[in-house]
């Protein structure tokens, strides 16, 4: 076949192949979701909020049950990644919730055309370092904004939320997957009392040498309040080293996959109300629509099928 031949296949190999290496990416289109849909079961709202250095906008989708609000209020929950988040959310899951006590479910992702905007995600799921040195990850991602992008998480997002539905302030969820888990990871050790259950998926515990886990001995040094619940989980294929995210790099390789259980383990031993749960079978992909399921169905006080 004469070289031009060559190049006209090969191109058209990789158009082919565009749409499955952009998903292993996380470049997932940001198709019509629940929000666009509508729902019989909620109601949808959608805002943009600047980021503190006005680099970034969030999309922000604030959903609010249709069922009428319990006397205290609704619980609520803030979903990081919320447009691969709510990609995830179907129909018949809402329903589910609509059976129990639904919760007014604020979706934070990134305003484009993508459900994960990596760069932005690395930046603001990530905790800063000590000593303010700035921090890549394998990838060449800068990382470090996590306090930055709590602060508009509970400030000018939570405001947002509760000028448009009454909210129980006994009952404020926070959930993320991967460096959304991380993050959540570090809101619980270092901002306890700013919501009451924190659900950290598969977090990136090896982000910059696993140096989140330094956050455990200060946390542990001051009583937490007495309402925090913490639930860490991890896929089976995650534990036993076999999912995708798991590679040679010494970052990704810093931290036992152990280190989730062990973590869950020594918190609770310290008396604080943590558990952990492992989704057998499961690797880091699938495991962001699963944890997903089992936090809103534990929120709504529904028994999730697994």
């Amino acid at each position: 076949m004469s070289r031009p031949g060559v190049i006209v296949i090969a191109a058209l190999l990789a158009l082919i192949a565009a749409p499955a290496m952009s998903q292993a990416r996380g470049q997932a289109p940001a198709g019509p979701t629940v929000a666009e849909e509508g729902s019989a079961y909620y109601g949808f709202e959608h805002l943009s909020v600047p980021s503190r250095d006005g680099a970034r906008l969030y999309r922000v989708r604030i959903a609010t049950p249709k069922k009428a609000p319990p006397a205290q209020g609704y619980p609520v929950v803030y979903l990081l990644d919320g447009d691969a988040a709510l990609a995830r959310i179907s129909e018949a899951l809402l329903a589910r919730l609509d059976a129990g006590d639904p919760p007014v479910i604020v979706a934070v992702g990134y305003e484009g055309d993508r459900q994960f905007d990596v760069l932005a995600r690395a930046l603001d799921y990530t905790p800063s370092t000590p000593d303010g040195r700035p921090v890549a990850d394998p990838a060449g991602r800068p990382g470090g904004g996590a306090d930055a992008f709590l602060d508009v998480l509970e400030g000018e997002i939570a405001q947002a939320a509760q000028g448009r539905a009454a909210l129980d302030p006994h009952r404020r969820a926070i959930w993320g997957h991967s460096y959304g888990g991380l993050c959540v990871l570090h809101a619980a050790l270092t901002r306890p009392a700013a919501f009451d259950a924190y659900y950290a998926a598969s977090p990136s515990l090896w982000w910059n040498y696993g140096s989140v886990l330094e956050e455990v001995d200060p946390f542990l040094a001051a009583p937490p309040p007495a309402g925090l619940r913490l639930t860490l989980m991890s896929g089976g294929e995650e534990v036993a080293g076999r999912s995708a995210g798991r590679r040679t790099h010494p970052m990704w390789t810093s931290v036992p996959s152990s280190a989730i259980r062990t973590l869950a383990e020594r918190l609770e031993a310290a008396g604080v109300t943590a558990r952990y749960e492992e989704l057998p079978g499961l690797g880091h992909g699938p495991m962001l629509g699963a944890s997903l399921e089992r936090a809103l169905l534990s929120i709504a006080g529904v028994a999730s099928a697994a």
